[in-house]
């Protein structure tokens, strides 16, 4: 299962539960923003517009990567920049979210001309593996628990635990919505036979059948699909393409030799 639909649900439903993920002053989360990016057909949805303790107002995007990329930090050194020239005078930071080993390019830009570094600009990034899922359960921080299962020492206990925090913590209509965010980070764990003990079956085909993020998902699917059958109708005819060529050109030859035995 993809998981940039999940992690932006997460994000809108549960941004202040993500605050102390990445070690930045704050006092309140004020919303989370959707900026249009210009001259694309996309959305930058990670915003959040935080207030800091002393009462300063600031942006933070979240880049959450969960497949390797190597343009990953210029991706969010571009939408600073793009934020920066919209709000030039809010401060602007980010945060690169690595899921896995895979995935981590690294936390500074580094630009160099024959061996010679000429510019360097370190981005924040959060290494999910790097911290303690016990400790994120453990603290009743829905948002954290739903990381947990990404994180060290992650084990079918933690993902028991933070199907429980969701339950006793989150309001019922996130529940629905984050039991299916919290299914696609567990398939590693745990059998799909006993996270449908935990949950409940009847509880999970419900969040099924109202989740935005299985209809996401779904989407995603049949436009994948979709895509491969397609691919697969132009290699078809681009075969039957090549199979009419190969015995046109017979004929072709085997005229030429009749006419020339006839000559």
């Amino acid at each position: 299962m993809k998981t940039d639909n999940p992690l932006k649900y997460l994000t809108i439903v549960r941004g202040f539960d993500l605050l102390p993920l990445f070690g930045l002053p704050y006092h309140t989360l004020i919303r989370v923003q959707s900026e249009e990016l210009p001259a694309r057909n996309t959305r930058l949805d990670n915003v959040l517009l935080v207030r800091s303790p002393q009462g300063q107002e600031y942006l933070h995007v979240v880049e959450w990567q969960g497949y390797p990329d190597l343009a990953t930090l210029w991706k969010l050194a571009g939408y600073l920049t793009w934020l920066g020239q919209r709000y030039p005078t809010m401060t602007i930071v980010g945060t690169v979210v690595y899921l896995s080993p895979a995935c981590d390019m690294g936390d500074t830009l580094t630009q160099a001309i024959d061996g010679q570094v000429v510019q360097q600009w370190s981005l924040h990034c959060v290494r999910l593996w790097e911290l303690d899922a016990q400790a994120a359960v453990q603290s009743g921080n829905v948002g954290l628990a739903m990381l947990a299962p990404l994180m060290r020492n992650a084990n079918a206990e933690v993902v028991e635990q933070a199907v429980q925090v969701v339950l006793h913590q989150a309001t019922l209509p996130q529940q629905e919505e984050l039991i299916s965010v919290l299914g696609a980070f567990v398939a590693p764990l745990m059998t799909t036979q006993r996270f449908l003990q935990l949950v409940g079956k009847e509880r999970l085909m419900l969040s099924f059948r109202e989740s935005e993020i299985v209809r996401y998902v779904v989407d995603e699917l049949v436009a994948e699909r979709m895509e491969a059958l397609e691919a697969e109708r132009a290699r078809q005819e681009a075969e039957r393409a090549r199979q009419e060529a190969e015995r046109m050109e017979a004929l072709e030859a085997e005229r030429a030799r009749l006419e020339a035995e006839w000559a």
